[in-house]
């Protein structure tokens, strides 16, 4: 893999040097920019800090709905549950105290996880959904596995009401790779009745059946290829219902650590599996962010939220990003304690890098290895829409925190101060 060199944090801004000044006869003398005064820097800035207040006030404003479960996961306001909420639901957070500026304090909160009610909320929408399933399969003999994936067990989603992924793992039967079979020829005895794929239709047409039974109230919408959405009702989160079946491989039966242990989602519309490694991809992440005290979940939510708040729709996903996140180095990843602020500049530099160097951005893998990240040109567009975003918020909170020396200095410099929460 192409390596990724340790990126300069030099001065980030210019100014007009072209500033009048009353001279002796005998000399002749330009200003210098740095010879620019506080007072004339902050006349330069003062609309422009203006704008800056009312725009993070209004990111402020949406990312606290968003915490509080106000957006939906396509970005759109619930003025249903916004109506139904109650003041003790909209209880402020630590982030929206600081006595800190507006950008500064939106870049904190941006970082932050869900707070842990929500959370909950999401698992337990999600246990009872995965219970009517387990009753009504079993009633029909069919033995099923179940399991939560995506960024709600990873802990990077940023949507208070954010939806659960659950795998409905069928558990009559498993392939497995032929090295697996090999090496432990004894744990496969033989083909089994159906073929996979007719298993799997089968098993997701009993989860619709049961769905469509068990919450007759709520919306079942069949219409995606890999998963049965469920939601509204007496259903509080959206839940994405995945049919699917084990894959083992030999890493699998060697360590017995779920992460080397694939599945296959049954494709309705196509009438075949796609294979899958959700528990690698959750495991790598959560190595490296163990490794990194915290910091790689910090900027995936930073980058997430980024792209909810953004002008325009920014076509990556919350993988791709988690992915693009995990390839930042160690080095980048690890600044000092509470010196939170950092990331985000880091996270920019990192992005910047990826659109001005194409060979290294095309040879950028997810975690898990099963297909690059930027691997359409759609999404080639899409992180240079994010990195606008992400430069403006490094941008503003420099310009907040020291006009000057954000136009004369090193970013880094300006933005490496200790935030209590």
């Amino acid at each position: 893999m192409l390596a990724k060199g340790w990126l300069s944090e030099g001065a980030m801004g210019q100014i007009n040097p072209s500033v009048s000044v009353v001279t002796p006869p005998s000399f002749s003398l330009v200003k210098s920019p740095l010879a620019l005064s506080l007072q004339e820097c902050q006349n330069t800035q003062r609309c422009r800090q203006g704008e800056t207040n009312l725009a993070y006030s209004q990111k402020l404003r949406r990312l606290a709905d968003r915490r509080h479960g106000l957006y939906t996961r396509d970005g759109a306001f619930d003025f249903v549950t916004a109506a139904l909420s109650t003041n003790l639901l909209r209880k402020s957070e630590r982030y929206e105290s600081l006595a800190e500026p507006e950008a500064v304090k939106y870049a904190v909160g941006a970082m932050q996880p869900v707070e842990a009610a929500y959370t909950l909320e999401s698992y337990t929408e999600g246990g009872r959904v995965r219970d009517r399933l387990a009753e009504g399969l079993d009633a029909a003999k069919i033995p099923a596995a179940f399991e939560f994936q995506g960024s709600v067990p990873l802990d990077v989603h940023v949507r208070g009401n954010s939806d659960v992924d659950l795998l409905v793992l069928h558990d009559a039967f498993v392939t497995y790779d032929d090295d697996a079979k090999t090496a432990f020829p004894h744990l496969y005895t033989g083909p089994y009745g159906k073929s996979a794929i007719d298993e799997l239709r089968n098993l997701r047409s009993e989860c619709s059946a049961i769905l469509t039974r068990r919450y007759y109230g709520a919306k079942v919408d069949t219409s995606k290829s890999k998963a049965i959405t469920l939601s509204e009702g007496s259903l509080k989160r959206m839940v994405d219902v995945v049919p699917a079946h084990w894959h083992n491989t030999v890493q699998w039966h060697q360590t017995y650590d779920k992460r080397n242990r694939d599945i296959q989602v049954y494709d309705s519309k196509n009438h075949l599996r796609i294979r899958n490694k959700p528990f690698m991809h959750i495991g790598l992440i959560e190595d490296k962010c163990k490794t990194v005290q915290g910091a790689l979940r910090k900027v995936i939510r930073l980058l997430k939220n980024l792209r909810y708040d953004a002008d325009k729709p920014i076509d990556l996903s919350s993988y791709d990003i988690a992915a693009m996140a995990w390839q930042m180095s160690d080095k980048e990843l690890t600044v000092p304690f509470r010196m939170d602020l950092l990331l985000v500049e880091r996270a920019r530099l990192h992005v910047q890098y990826i659109i001005n160097n194409p060979l290294y951005r095309d040879a950028l893998y997810v975690p898990d290895g099963s297909r690059k990240i930027f691997d359409t040109p759609e999404k080639r567009t899409a992180v240079q829409a994010l990195y606008k975003e992400i430069e403006r918020l490094s941008e503003d909170m420099a310009k907040e925190l020291n006009p000057v020396a954000a136009l004369f200095g090193n970013r880094s410099d300006v933005l490496a101060k200790a935030i209590q929460l």
